[in-house]
């Protein structure tokens, strides 16, 4: 999983705006009255979180499964001179040096965990790598989205030499879609094929709230995307913050 895909993460999604999200999480850490100086970010990909993160002050290590994601991160900060360590490892099995005093996951990190057991272990260990206060901040593509606007859905999608075939699948039963991702790259003259295959589960709000809890969570709230207000049935992107108290 996302292997080839890494080398053009970044050229799909030039058009989201990370400032914005790093952004609102500083909004959220401002409403738990948080002032964190060590952060680390979970399934950060090709560290566009990450990098401005460790941009604003904040002393910050990327974490991701995906050695490519790493390699392409690893190569944007020293190009922007920038002091990150990132680190190959499953989040679900999280080992830190040292607790911190905030843990960051953003664009979906969390759909990307199956199964019940598999979340609370990694809410389990992201609580025990957290110092006394330390806040969780994560977000998730809503129920909603998953299963009414993105499952059982065929997109396309076309950004300079890269053209993307995206058929999905909904398993209503598990809760989980099936993502299959095809893409052509344009080479010289030519196009290259490669495909990959994503598996999200769809959350609800009240249960990622309750298994927080039981993972001796305090002050676990939601938000609605970019807003400091609580979620709608239709809203596509939930936030997640809690604390270690």
């Amino acid at each position: 999983m996302y292997e080839k895909f890494a080398y053009v993460y970044d050229a799909l999604m030039q058009d989201v705006d990370y400032d914005r999200w790093v952004d609102f999480i500083e909004d959220i850490f401002k409403v738990y009255g948080a002032k964190p100086e060590t952060i680390v970010d979970l399934a950060c990909g090709t560290g566009n979180i990450t990098g401005r993160l460790a941009e604003r002050g904040y002393k910050v290590t990327g974490i991701d499964i995906s050695g490519d994601m790493l390699a392409v991160a690893s190569e944007k900060a020293r190009n922007a001179g920038l002091d990150i360590t990132y680190v190959c490892q499953d989040m679900r099995e999280l080992e830190l040096h040292r607790p911190v005093d905030a843990i960051t996951c953003m664009c979906d990190g969390f759909n990307y965990i199956l199964e019940d057991a598999d979340l609370e272990q990694t809410l389990s260990g992201i609580k025990r790598y957290l110092n006394p206060g330390g806040i969780l901040v994560f977000d998730t593509s809503s129920h909603y989205k998953l299963s009414r606007v993105l499952g059982n859905n065929v997109m396309t999608e076309t950004e300079g030499d890269i053209n993307l075939i995206w058929c999905n699948t909904y398993d209503k039963s598990s809760e989980i879609v099936q993502m299959n991702l095809t893409f052509f790259v344009k080479e010289e003259n030519r196009y290259r094929k490669f495909e990959e295959t994503h598996f999200q589960r769809a959350y609800k709000q009240e249960d990622m709230i309750r298994m927080l809890e039981k993972c001796g969570f305090s002050n676990p709230a939601c938000f609605a995307e970019f807003s400091l207000e609580p979620p709608r049935k239709k809203t596509q992107r939930i936030f997640y913050a809690a604390t270690n108290i």
